[in-house]
């Protein structure tokens, strides 16, 4: 989608701010009010039988303890600029904390986005998919590496055969997901979409066109962005993204 375009952030200003907080957790009420979100899970479970549970300690501290079968973890939060996230509020991620368990090849890329919207959220998605995995899996979250699939999904390397994760970022927002099934998560802050006709046409079905037109138009975009997000999480739990 079309992103509006802000001012860079040079990495020495972004150096500066390195105590300070940018990310903190959400309820899953608070995420909807702003957000929209979907998950997908791969398995033969019935869905009455799944369990979410909502991570909200951002740095992890506290243990996430054994996944059950049919447990999937989520970890929802969001993204602000270094200072527009009050120091002291309650499970909040640290700049410092972040960047010190990412892989180099992980900062190179961090250091290229020029807009601080997309730096905060590439960082908090990144180090938070390694805080949480490390929870679980009990190893360093700086020590875990990473390698993708033919199809492009990130898997750990000698990790859990069982484990599967994915991570969304956008602007403001960020999900991180975890089971012992293939899973995935898309996550998209709640807006108006002005092109929303002409992406309509690419990326929704014909029934799914005509579900959105008929819909009220206060609701239009929200509905798009489901739509949208669920696409999303489908093709990660079927391993054709991360």
């Amino acid at each position: 989608m079309v992103m509006q375009s802000l001012e860079p952030i040079e990495m020495t200003n972004f150096r500066k701010v390195a105590h300070a907080p940018f990310a903190a957790s959400l309820l899953i009420d608070q995420a909807n009010d702003s957000l929209v979100w979907s998950l997908a899970v791969k398995c033969t479970a019935p869905r009455e039988q799944l369990r979410l549970r909502c991570l909200h300690d951002a740095g992890f501290t506290r243990p996430i303890g054994q996944l059950k079968s049919e447990e999937i973890v989520l970890w929802l939060a969001k993204v602000a600029p270094p200072g527009d996230v009050a120091v002291g509020e309650p499970d909040t991620l640290g700049i410092e904390q972040a960047t010190q368990v990412l892989a180099a090849e992980e900062s190179d890329r961090l250091a290229r986005f020029l807009h601080i919207e997309d730096r905060m959220s590439y960082l908090a998605a990144h180090a938070g998919a390694r805080l949480l995995l490390g929870n679980v899996m009990g190893q360093p979250a700086a020590a875990l590496r990473f390698e993708s699939s033919a199809q492009g999904k990130p898997i750990v390397v000698a990790g859990r055969d069982d484990l599967g994760f994915s991570l969304s970022h956008a602007r403001g927002a960020v999900a991180v997901a975890a089971a012992c099934v293939p899973v995935g998560v898309d996550i998209e802050p709640l807006r108006e979409i002005a092109d929303m006709d002409s992406i309509s046409e690419i990326a929704l079905a014909a029934e799914e066109r005509k579900v959105l037109q008929s819909a009220p138009a206060a609701l239009r975009s929200r509905l798009f962005l489901r739509y949208w997000t669920l696409k999303e999480a489908v093709l990660k739990a079927a391993g054709l993204g991360f």
